[in-house]
C-alpha cells in the first residue's frame, strides 16, 4: 500500500515518500491556459480536478516524479518542450512528514491531449481565470492561490 498515515484529520496521504504533480501552462490571448486532470470517480477525491501527478518513488526528485506521472497520465505531451519555471512545496500542516510538490512549467502552446490513464476521466486545457470555478481537488484548491502567481505573465 502506498499510503502514509497522518495524525491529523486527513488521516492518510497518497505516497509514502510524498507526491508531485505538473502545473503546465500555455500562453493564451488573455493570460494562461493550464493543463488539468479530472480524476476518475473511483479514485481518492474522484470527480475533482487538479494537476496530473502522483506518488513519488523512494529517492525520486519531485521534478522527475512530476514528469513521470504526466507521461503516465497524459497522451500528447511526449515530445512537447516543457520548461520548468519553479517548484512549490506544500507540506501537510497536520503531520509535517508528507509533502506535495507542484512543478510549475510552461510550454509553447495548448497541445492536443487526452487521458492516458484509467485514473483520469479527462485532461483538458483550462483558462487560468476559470480554474476556481471547477470542483477542485482539496489540496489543489488550497495551493491554487499560491500557484497562480508563479505562472507569471504570458508572452503575447
Amino acid at each position: 500500500m502506498n499510503w502514509l498515515h497522518c495524525s491529523g484529520p486527513r488521516g492518510r496521504h497518497w505516497g509514502r515518500y510524498g507526491a508531485a504533480g505538473l502545473l503546465l501552462a500555455a500562453p493564451a490571448d488573455d493570460g494562461w491556459q493550464v493543463l488539468l486532470d479530472e480524476r476518475a470517480d473511483w479514485v481518492h477525491h474522484g470527480g475533482t480536478v487538479g494537476v496530473p501527478g502522483g506518488a513519488m518513488h523512494p529517492g525520486e526528485r519531485p521534478i522527475d516524479a512530476a514528469l513521470r506521472e504526466v507521461g503516465e497520465e497524459v497522451h500528447g505531451l511526449d515530445a512537447v518542450e516543457i520548461n520548468v519555471v519553479t517548484e512549490h512545496l506544500q507540506p501537510c500542516p497536520d503531520c509535517g512528514r508528507w509533502t506535495y510538490t507542484t512543478v510549475v512549467a510552461r510550454t509553447t502552446g495548448a497541445h492536443q491531449v487526452q487521458a492516458r490513464s484509467f485514473e483520469s476521466a479527462a485532461v483538458t486545457w483550462v483558462a487560468e481565470t476559470e480554474v476556481e470555478k471547477l470542483p477542485l481537488h482539496p489540496g489543489f484548491a488550497i495551493a491554487w492561490p499560491s500557484l497562480r502567481p508563479l505562472l507569471g505573465t504570458a508572452a503575447q
